[in-house]
């Protein structure tokens, strides 16, 4: 029930796999640029000191003149291709993150997701893939640079003078070794910031939806004290992170300065000797800084790191949820209209449970029909919902299997996707009831939108309404009452004309009325398709035709004639 694909593959190194050609060109690109910079600093010298000590006219030095533009116009050109090919590349890496956590999460399905909090989540696949593009984009491939650029201008400067290759060599190193000093501190002040995030998304979403309780209790107030905490730490801890930025540019910068200052100072004093000529002195002088420069543009990313390895984690976490579904494929699709029809689904031996807990099903064998409406009845927590999570294929049993037959007792392969499911509480998203119904079939027209209402016992209310169809359902259903929720979603998951209906509890919490309603709906779907109700209500039980009763684990089909599931 776990992925397969490694776990490293989901770290940062696994990652940059993902668009390593565009990394590479990133860093090809910048070192190019790097050696037609050093270039263009040594023909200006070069150039310099002829126009200025050697008394050359400037006619004889327009070639050069033209060679060094040509070198600052090819490393700046090739610059811009290096940055350009960072940014796809760190583009590429964070859709291709997000798209493989998305079909992760539906593999994991709604049983392994619970295993992580939903706002966790959230921030995971937002923020946290976020955070995952400057550091591709940029600090990748200014950490090459930070390597490449030095090495060559610490060549340049071996061959012009020892000196100062003496001093670059003995500072530079001291610059990372500090960095990285106050990288260690900087990278836990991350996971901390990063975690109370969470905490801000999490409670965020959880008074969002608990919105009406909160009020009814009246701990608004409250709720928006502990938001108010909560944004004041999140506050404190991206100040802490602020303050590690400052000081890691503050070492950066005095050892920079520093060892720019002991150059100048060296060849001041021995350009005033006389015992070296102004052509390196001057070469070097320039080369100084830009040697340091790869050094300061990879500090200004180094909080990139810090980030994307603090989102990384997270991102693991997403990842490390087990597959409790079945990998969905292109075979995977809503039936044609000559496909048969399912006549009979066959459970054998039925095992299934979650990590770490005991099987919730144990050998449980039944056999559903065509036509037949089966409730599913026992205690609480016996596992009726993991059989219809079995059935919906949002669980993978451990042992036993599932077999579907079709009208000529020919086994189908692919039959989950002929399946529909009706939840305890069914999700209206906002929009007219036409826009809700289409959520099951977007191509639906108007006539089978009648059809599937009229089915569901819907059709009257919703043409009552001011707008029909086009009636607003408000958010979440704010504008329509229980029953019609109910109904209405039943009308959405007939829509698609599914083999299997699957309904969680349908008549919990209605009222006698509106619960009868329902039921008496849900039975007239029965005729032409295998329905299953997981409930508790007298009146779903009494129109059923079998009944198959959970206890311990364990299930036993009754016929409605025996009247042992009443």
């Amino acid at each position: 029930m776990h992925s397969t694909q490694p776990q490293n593959d989901w770290q940062t190194a696994g990652m940059a796999r993902r668009a390593r050609g565009w990394l590479a060109g990133s860093v090809t690109l910048g070192g190019m640029a790097a050696v037609l910079f050093v270039l263009h600093l040594t023909l200006l010298a070069g150039v310099i000191d002829d126009l200025t000590f050697k008394g050359k006219p400037f006619a004889a030095e327009q070639h050069t003149i033209l060679l060094l533009l040509a070198c600052l116009g090819g490393s700046l050109c090739l610059q811009w291709l290096a940055d350009m090919a960072g940014t796809e590349a760190g583009l590429r890496i964070a859709a291709r993150v997000r798209r493989d956590a998305l079909r992760h999460l539906f593999r994991a399905g709604p049983v392994g997701s619970t295993t992580l909090p939903s706002g966790r989540i959230l921030t995971s696949l937002t923020e946290g893939v976020d955070a995952l593009e400057p550091y591709f984009a940029q600090y990748i491939p200014r950490a090459a640079m930070m390597v490449v650029l030095p090495l060559l201008i610490l060549a340049m400067v071996f061959h012009l003078d020892g000196w100062s290759f003496v001093i670059l060599a003995c500072t530079g190193p001291l610059i990372p070794v500090f960095m990285a000093l106050v990288g260690y501190s900087a990278q836990s002040i991350m996971d901390r910031q990063w975690m109370q995030l969470v905490v801000l998304g999490s409670s965020f979403l959880d008074s969002l939806r608990g919105l009406s309780t909160l009020r009814l209790l009246g701990q608004t107030e409250a709720s928006i004290t502990r938001m108010a905490a909560a944004t004041d730490a999140h506050r404190a801890s991206t100040l802490s992170v602020m303050k590690v930025a400052f000081l890691t540019s503050a070492v950066l910068e005095f050892f920079s300065s520093l060892s720019i200052a002991l150059v100048a100072v060296v060849f001041g004093a021995r350009l005033l000797s006389g015992t070296v000529d102004f052509r390196s002195a001057f070469l070097v002088l320039l080369l100084a800084p830009e040697y340091f420069m790869p050094l300061r543009a990879f500090s200004a990313s180094y909080h990139a790191r810090q980030n994307a390895t603090a989102a990384a984690a997270r991102l693991a976490d997403l990842f490390a949820l087990p597959d409790m579904t079945q990998p969905e494929g292109p075979s995977v699709q809503v039936p044609h209209a000559h496909t048969l029809p399912l006549a009979h689904l066959v459970c054998s031996d039925l095992t299934a449970g979650y990590p770490g807990k005991v099987p919730a099903l144990q050998d449980l064998s039944c056999t559903l029909s065509r036509g037949t409406l089966t409730v599913i009845t026992g205690e609480s927590g016996v596992g009726k919902t993991t059989f219809l999570r079995l059935i919906l294929g949002f669980l993978q049993p451990s042992s036993g299997h599932i077999t579907a037959f079709d009208t000529t007792n020919t086994s189908v392969e692919v039959w989950q996707s002929r399946t529909a499911w009706v939840p305890q509480r069914p999700v209206m998203t906002m929009g007219s009831i036409a826009e809700t119904l289409r959520l099951a079939k977007s191509n639906a027209t108007d006539a089978e939108l009648h059809a599937a209402a009229q089915q569901a016992d819907a059709l009257e209310f919703i043409e009552a309404l001011p707008q029909g169809f086009a009636t607003s359902v408000g958010e979440r259903g704010a504008c329509l009452s229980g029953g019609q929720i109910k109904r209405l979603a039943l009308a959405r998951a007939l829509l698609r004309n599914p083999d299997i209906l699957c309904l969680d509890e349908p008549t919990s919490d209605l009222d006698p009325a509106s619960a009868l309603r329902v039921a008496r709906a849900i039975r007239r779907c029965a005729t032409n398709r295998i329905v299953l109700v997981a409930t508790h209500h007298a009146d779903m039980v009494a129109l059923a035709d079998q009944c198959l009763h959970i206890s311990d684990g364990h299930g036993e089909l009754f016929s409605a004639s025996q009247r042992a599931c009443a």
